[in-house]
């Protein structure tokens, strides 16, 4: 039997378009909730109690199947174990005990799928910030103080140091200012 697995991580294919590549495939599909890396309760169902030998896991990117190399590596190995078949379609790799890569086929698919999960992390980290209300970037200065250094530098009684310590504007800030 053939099953598919989905997770929201929206990196390249949103839900929807995870389940449109999925269904040429196999109509079996399981979605996780939410793209955590904990309680991936899907996962551990299709892996602990329903794959059987000759069964085949598809998903479209390794990112969406496991959070770090490690995982990937227990994926393939409890599968391995069980004779499962695991397809990715996102480069189409196929995972079995009879797959044959070069050492640089390996290594490439390694290193993209560590930089996807590098990518989906800080994503989740941002998303995470801006909903518990951080603000993201360089904080503006207070206009008050900026005004008030260029009025000190316009006055030409004040060294730019002494407009830095009063202000605490910098002197790139300070000329960017008095640019525009």
């Amino acid at each position: 039997m053939k099953y598919g697995y989905i997770r929201p991580i929206e990196l390249y294919d949103e839900i929807a378009g995870q389940k449109e590549k999925i269904k040429p495939h196999t109509n079996a599909i399981h979605i996780e909730e939410h793209a955590e890396n904990k309680k991936r309760n899907q996962l551990d169902t299709l892996l602990e109690q329903i794959l059987e030998a000759n069964d085949e896991l598809i998903a479209t990117d390794l990112c969406i199947l496991a959070d770090s190399t490690k995982h990937l590596a227990d994926i393939i190995d409890v599968c391995s174990k069980k004779s499962v078949h695991i397809k990715v379609l996102n480069p189409a790799i196929s995972i079995s005990s009879d797959s044959k890569y070069t050492f640089e086929q390996v290594l490439n698919e390694i290193s993209a799928f560590q930089s996807d999960v590098v990518k989906f992390r800080t994503q989740l980290g941002l998303d995470k910030a801006i909903k518990d209300g951080k603000k993201m970037g360089r904080p503006k200065r207070s206009d008050d103080n900026i005004k008030k250094a260029v009025e000190m530098y316009m006055t030409k009684e004040y060294t730019l140091d002494e407009i830095r310590e009063q202000t605490n504007i910098s002197r790139a800030t300070l000329y960017r200012h008095l640019e525009s």
